[in-house]
């Protein structure tokens, strides 16, 4: 109940798991963005839901390049930004199956 000693890590279980991916919050623009800006902590907000190709809080960088354009409280896909997670193809295949 307290944990597995710290001689071993507690594998949760997969419904836990899930649970947990559907708290995950969202990139959203907080004003439209035009392709070219470079992200700031002003232009985004972060809410659930998390939509399938939608970068999370987890992806999220400072500094980021719109490769798109990007209109006021519409989610911010991985698609749209110049960012590592974009060129490596299993990491883009995982953003795009998770979230509703």
């Amino acid at each position: 109940m307290c944990g597995n000693p710290g001689t071993q890590r507690r594998l949760p279980p997969k419904n836990e798991i899930e649970y947990l991916d559907t708290l995950v919050r969202g990139v959203y623009a907080k004003h439209d963005l035009l392709e070219g800006h470079s992200l700031t902590d002003n232009d985004v907000y972060l809410a659930i839901p998390l939509q399938k190709g939608q970068i999370s809080c987890r992806e999220l960088m400072r500094g980021e390049v719109l490769l798109k354009p990007c209109a006021k409280d519409e989610p911010i896909k991985i698609e749209m930004i110049d960012s590592p997670y974009a060129y490596n193809d299993e990491l883009r295949q995982i953003i795009y199956n998770r979230g509703i």
